[in-house]
């Protein structure tokens, strides 16, 4: 089953019911065994869309990963097993694939993703699947695939909520969400804020799914998909190339990949009382909620939850408009931004201060947690 040539008997049988699925075919699973698929992280992400597209016949899948199999790993990187505890994610990926399909080729990178490897392992691929758990790898892999000019589909999870982005060369980047990597004070990690196996499956899964339509030439735009496991919502988002994008935009800075740019930016030791904290409390919320200068409250839920509930003096941005309505939002208030369970409105507070809304947090656990903690009066859903 190498990825040169037509399809034989046995591979027209594996793969007989993808291949009658308008837009595939003969012809696109062809296109499948020929693609090549360079994978960052074997993790929670990494681990399901590895699976599924090896099942799905993509002929290489190149998997880059600098960590060793931790038995904290195991109830949502699927890929790996107690039997594989210790080993290197690159190697445990490769036994697990293979079995799912021995004739794939399998390129390992156990150095991982580097500013000093990017621009010789991306070019050699059609393809990257963004896996990563930190920043720093996240806006090398989006650098460099446009450098390259290669499509990439980045995926990452937040408690009981997730985010999956399909980024078409020419329509748009990272940096074009978040134009500068953000300290590590900036998201909880899994280990701080805890991630739902499952979570990670619908979001590794949809990243596959994405990345699928990208090699057969079905995505023509890129798109984010905003994902709410406890709901059972999606919601997809359209992304538009950032004209001042310093990666992609008319005038990038971005041109070459300088190791200096993608070294982790660590938090500065916090202060007891921080101005501006990225996440507050409901109860603090309603404190400075009110006080005789309030903050401005936003509310980054759609229309239909607002109609069930809602803060008192909440301003309702939908999160998908907010980058078309900054304008709305002061830049020398404090705002704190709220949603139903506190992880989209946590994204779009890592946005806005992308944007350079520096007094901008999060409220944790949104209106739930509202309802829950300060008034009991607001309905719950």
């Amino acid at each position: 089953m190498s990825p040169g040539g037509g399809l034989n008997e046995h591979e027209r049988s594996l793969y007989s019911r993808q291949i009658r699925l308008p837009g595939v075919g003969e012809s696109g699973q062809l296109r499948l065994k020929a693609a090549k698929v360079l994978i960052v992280g074997a993790g929670g992400l990494g681990s399901p869309a590895a699976l599924y597209l090896a099942a799905a016949g993509v002929g290489t899948i190149g998997v880059a990963d600098p960590d060793k199999v931790e038995l904290t790993n195991l109830h949502r990187q699927i890929l790996h097993g107690f039997d594989t505890l210790g080993l290197p994610k690159t190697v445990s990926a490769a036994e697990a694939l293979s079995e799912l399909n021995p004739g794939l080729i399998l390129p390992l990178h156990p150095d991982g993703l580097t500013a000093g490897n990017a621009m010789d392992l991306v070019p050699r691929y059609d393809l990257v699947l963004d896996g990563a758990d930190n920043f720093a790898t996240r806006f090398l892999a989006s650098d460099a695939a446009v450098l390259a000019g290669r499509p990439l589909v980045h995926g990452s999870v937040l408690r009981s909520e997730g985010q999956v982005i399909s980024l078409v060369p020419g329509a748009g980047c990272y940096r074009c969400l978040y134009p500068v990597m953000p300290d590590a004070s900036q998201v909880p990690t899994c280990s701080e804020a805890g991630v739902l196996g499952a979570v990670c499956g619908i979001v590794g899964s949809w990243m596959a799914s994405e990345a699928v339509s990208l090699l057969l030439g079905a995505r023509k735009a890129s798109r984010v998909l905003q994902i709410d496991a406890e709901r059972g919502l999606c919601r997809p988002l359209a992304l538009q190339r950032d004209d001042r994008c310093p990666c992609c935009g008319n005038t990038p800075s971005i041109r070459s990949i300088s190791p200096e740019t993608y070294r982790p930016v660590c938090a500065s030791p916090p202060s007891s009382m921080p101005d501006h904290p990225l996440e507050i409390s409901v109860k603090e919320a309603a404190a400075a909620l009110a006080a005789p200068t309030p903050p401005v409250l936003i509310d980054v839920r759609e229309p239909d939850e607002h109609a069930i509930c809602r803060i008192p003096g909440a301003r309702l941005i939908p999160m998908g408009q907010v980058p078309a309505r900054l304008a709305e939002i002061p830049r020398d208030a404090v705002v704190l931004v709220h949603c139903h369970h506190g992880g989209r409105s946590l994204r779009v507070t890592q946005f806005l201060r992308a944007k350079g809304f520096a007094s901008v947090s999060n409220v944790k656990g949104g209106i739930d947690a509202w309802s829950r903690e300060i008034d009991a009066a607001v309905p719950r859903y």
